[in-house]
């Protein structure tokens, strides 16, 4: 055996030892990101983490990988693999020889050609083993198998973490969306210039302002009842904006200034802005036909036909947290109903002809307001002083509540001074201050 025969034996056995280590840190590292993984998903079942299965992916990788990088920095030099060879009953031959392999005294010589002689005839004895020991293997297998269980295993916690993710979502979509409208409003700021009034000027800054509020707004959002409410306010400033670039693009056409350009420019916006407030909001208030819809500003409307006795009545339906009664007349006469809603919506109740009318509506019924006061018409009849042990007079869980019946004009001024206490202190959510002045004013 030669020199280059010796050594290429040895670099054989040292890419061996290289793989067999590698291996080693491989099945440790495993299972400790495997072990990662399992605490992460733990966690997931007390806090929302939604990506928490990307994490022990990575926790997974980033264990290989530092694995790897430990090898490639830790390789067997050719002086240990030679150690490691003399382990198997060599008594050191090998490593002496490999150290001494220039050297050509007698002695060294005589070294070599014994250790070379060694390594020919008894090279089936060095074994050095590739797989690591199967315990800590098993260990490894064991602890991914149980950390990719637990992330198929359903959980509320999982739930509400990819509810808020989906909502986040949508939130930061609206965002880029409230952000290209707003530099569209800006370039249209820049071409109205000359064209425009300072005081057109300044209700452009305006909804620009009110703009960034609602994206203000989006970035805080957290939940489906937020994300809905800031959708509904951003609906409303679209119509409203659309309103007001009609006008804008109306006036500059009409003016001493004339911007073509900027005239079809704003009324393209207003059509776009149009568009774009119905895609969160679509609740319609159709008060001529008495036709409820519950659309996302809780508006309903109640519509009742009466058809025998001599008085009539119709329940019109309510709306959110809202409630609507309709009566109608005596002896075939028209009947009109009145009704007070919940948010941002109202309802309105009608009956037509004689007798007893009935109302319908597609949403969930709130407690109907039962008076409390007695009647002194002549027309009506019953016990009016034992009406406190009928069953459904206080029946909470029941048919009715307990109330006192009040028109809305009595009660509706000191309504709306509690809700301009409540902009002017701030109570209410940023962009509500015009749908609630709004609201108002349609009772006026």
């Amino acid at each position: 055996m030669n020199q280059k025969e010796f050594l290429n034996i040895i670099h054989a056995f040292r890419r061996r030892l290289d793989a067999a280590g590698f291996l080693k840190r491989l099945v440790f590292a495993l299972a400790v990101g495997g072990g990662v993984g399992i605490l992460l998903q733990a966690v997931s079942f007390i806090t929302p983490v939604y990506y928490v299965n990307v994490y022990s992916g990575i926790a997974v990788v980033l264990a290989v990988a530092a694995a790897a990088i430990v090898s490639l920095f830790k390789r067997s030099s050719m002086e240990h693999t030679a150690l490691v060879m003399d382990g198997y009953g060599f008594k050191e031959r090998f490593v002496t020889a490999y150290e001494h392999l220039e050297k050509e005294d007698a002695i060294y010589v005589l070294q070599r050609r014994d250790a070379m002689e060694q390594l020919r005839v008894h090279r089936d004895k060095i074994r050095i083993p590739l797989m690591p020991d199967w315990k800590r293997t098993a260990l490894a297998v064991l602890l991914l198998a149980v950390m990719i269980v637990l992330a198929f295993v359903p959980s509320p916690v999982r739930d509400q973490a990819r509810d808020y993710h989906h909502i986040r979502q949508e939130a930061r979509e609206k965002e880029e969306e409230i952000q290209e409208v707003l530099e569209e409003l800006d370039k249209l700021e820049e071409q109205g210039q000359e064209a425009l009034t300072p005081e057109q000027l300044a209700a452009m800054q305006e909804m620009m302002e009110s703009l960034k509020s609602s994206m203000s707004e989006y970035r805080q959002v957290s939940s489906a009842d937020a994300l809905q409410a800031a959708g509904e306010k951003l609906d409303y400033k679209y119509e409203n904006m659309s309103g007001l670039l009609s006008d804008l693009a109306q006036s500059v056409q009409n003016g001493a200034s004339v911007s073509a350009m900027s005239a079809e420019s704003m009324q393209a916006m207003a059509d776009k802005l149009k568009e774009m407030s119905g895609n969160t909001s679509a609740g319609q208030n159709d008060l001529a036909s008495g036709q409820g819809q519950n659309g996302q500003n809780g508006s309903n409307n109640g519509q009742g036909n009466g058809n025998s006795g001599q008085n009539g009545q119709g329940n019109g339906g309510s709306g959110q947290n809202g409630q609507g009664n309709g009566q109608g007349g005596q002896n075939g006469s028209n009947g009109q109903g009145s009704g007070q809603n919940g948010q941002n919506g109202n309802t309105n109740g009608d009956g037509t002809g004689p007798g007893r009318g009935t109302g319908t509506a597609n949403n969930a019924h709130d407690y109907v307001s039962i008076p409390n006061d007695i009647a002194d018409s002549g027309n009506l009849t019953g016990n009016a002083v034992d009406h406190y042990n009928s069953e459904y007079y206080r029946a909470q869980n029941g048919l009715s509540w307990e109330g006192e019946h009040v028109s809305y004009e009595a009660v509706i001024g000191s309504y709306e001074q509690n809700a301009y206490e409540g902009i002017a202190s701030g109570r209410y959510p940023s962009g509500m201050e015009d749908v609630i002045k709004e609201y108002f004013a349609s009772f006026n």
